[in-house]
This record gives C-alpha cells, structure tokens and sequence, in this order.
C-alpha cells in the first residue's frame, strides 16, 4: 500500500509523525484529504479536526487544531498548527471550568486589547475541544 507520512507540529512540539494511507484537515473552504502522490500545495487550515486512517475504512487518530496551514509534497503532509491535541488526550471534565474561568478574566480584562484577544483564543479553543469531543457547546455560553 502506498503510505504518505503525516507529520503535525505546534510551536511547542512535534505532536505527531506516522505514515498513512490518508490524511483529511479542515481547510477553510472544506475538507481536503492527502494521499501519496497528491501535488504540491500550501493552504491555510480552519479549526477543527485532523483525521488520519490507517487504510480506507480505519479511522486511526483524530487531532483538534486550532489555526495554522498544511503543507503537502506528494509523499508528505506537514500539518503547522497553532495548537494541536489528540482527540483522546482531551480531559473534557475541565472543559467547562476552563471555559468559565477564561470567560470571567475576560470578561475582566477592561481595556487590555492584547490580553482580550489571547483570552479569547482560550476560550475558542476550549470551546472547540468541549465540540470535538460531543461535550454541550452552548454549556457556558
């Protein structure tokens, strides 16, 4: 089978590296899939989740990321992602006070344009892992 290798990196590390029969992300205009072989190309990534399968009908891993670009060459997929998590690390039990809590500093931030706007990529995140993992979206909104 021909495999390509998918690689997803954040500015704190190198999450994730294997090869694969597919990998899908969340472009902004959709879904896109990779397969060995696919043309070069450079795009932008939406939230959401990266899904790689093992051959066609197995789902191996799911990763949330948030914000970054993919890069793919024909033999490989590199994924930069501004965060990124496996699905099945997520602990969706702190989801909701982490909400809570990064709605009250910024619902307390004043007039702090650049703590706001970090507070609020918090908070989209949070939100996005409670999504991605079937947690109540409108828990805390």
């Amino acid at each position: 089978m021909n495999l390509i290798t998918c690689d997803i990196v954040t500015p704190k590390q190198k999450l994730y590296t294997e090869d694969c029969y597919m990998v899908e992300v969340p472009g902004v205009s959709g879904s896109m899939g990779f397969m060995k072989g696919h043309s070069n190309l450079v795009s932008l990534l939406a939230d959401g989740l990266v899904r790689v399968f093992s051959d066609a009908n197995t789902l191996e891993h799911q990763i949330v990321l948030q914000g970054g670009y993919v890069q793919v060459d024909g033999d490989k997929a590199i994924v930069l992602a501004d965060r990124a998590v496996l699905l099945e690390d997520v602990d969706t039990s702190k989801l909701p006070d982490q909400i809570k809590e990064t709605q009250e500093k910024l619902d307390q931030a004043g007039d702090d344009e650049a703590a706001k706007e970090l507070l609020e990529l918090d908070l989209d995140w949070y939100k996005l892992l409670q999504r991605e993992t079937g947690g109540a979206a409108n828990q805390n909104e």
